[in-house]
Formats: C-alpha cells, structure tokens, sequence
C-alpha cells in the first residue's frame, strides 16, 4: 500500500528484457518527479532476471539522490516468487539483502 506522500508507479504484465528500456524510462521519469515512489506490482505476471536487477539499480540510485523506491509484494505472487528464487528475501519473507530496506515481501491472508 502506498504512503500518503509516495507516488504509485503501477507495473503489470511481462517485465522482461523485451520492455526493460520501456520500464528504465518510466523509473526514471518517476524519480524525477517524485522523492518517493511505492511500485505497486500487484498486475504483474511476469518477471525475469534483468528486470529485478534494474530494479535494483534504480533502489540504489534513489538512495544515492536522498529519494526513495520501495517494492512490496505478495510472495504468492509472480514478483514475490521471483524475489525468493534470485535470493532477496527468504521464502518465509525475511529479507536476505540489506541494502534493498525499502523492499518488502508479504504473506497475504488467504
């Protein structure tokens, strides 16, 4: 869930290399307009290596400009699984990389 202050930036569908530069630019706009941006990636279906490791950089670069980028997902959810396969968090939702403190992973009630 967004902060009141954080500007929602919706990701859906496949984040794959075939649309990474598509996604780099929308980060990148985002961050320019805004300190702080919640991506909400709760329509995602998809989503590979290099995409997470964008994001990554993009969390990272944030930081660096006093801005902040923060993820949250469900772990049953296509981001929440490809989170716990590349190592960010464990499958029970503990993070595994503290440098990426404004990503969450979350256990929704079924």
């Amino acid at each position: 869930m967004s902060r009141p202050s954080a500007h929602p930036l919706h990701l859906s569908g496949d984040l794959s290399l075939r649309n990474i530069s598509e996604l780099h630019t929308r980060l990148k706009q985002a961050l320019a307009e805004h300190r702080a941006i919640d991506l909400d990636t709760a329509a995602v279906e998809s989503v590979d290596v290099g995409t997470l490791q964008l994001l990554v950089s993009a969390t990272k670069s944030a930081v660096a400009d006093d801005r902040t980028l923060s993820l949250a997902a469900d772990a049953a959810t296509p981001m929440g699984r490809a989170l716990v396969r590349a190592g960010f968090f464990t499958a029970a939702g503990r993070p595994l990389v503290t440098t990426l403190s404004s990503w969450t992973l979350t256990r929704e009630a079924a």
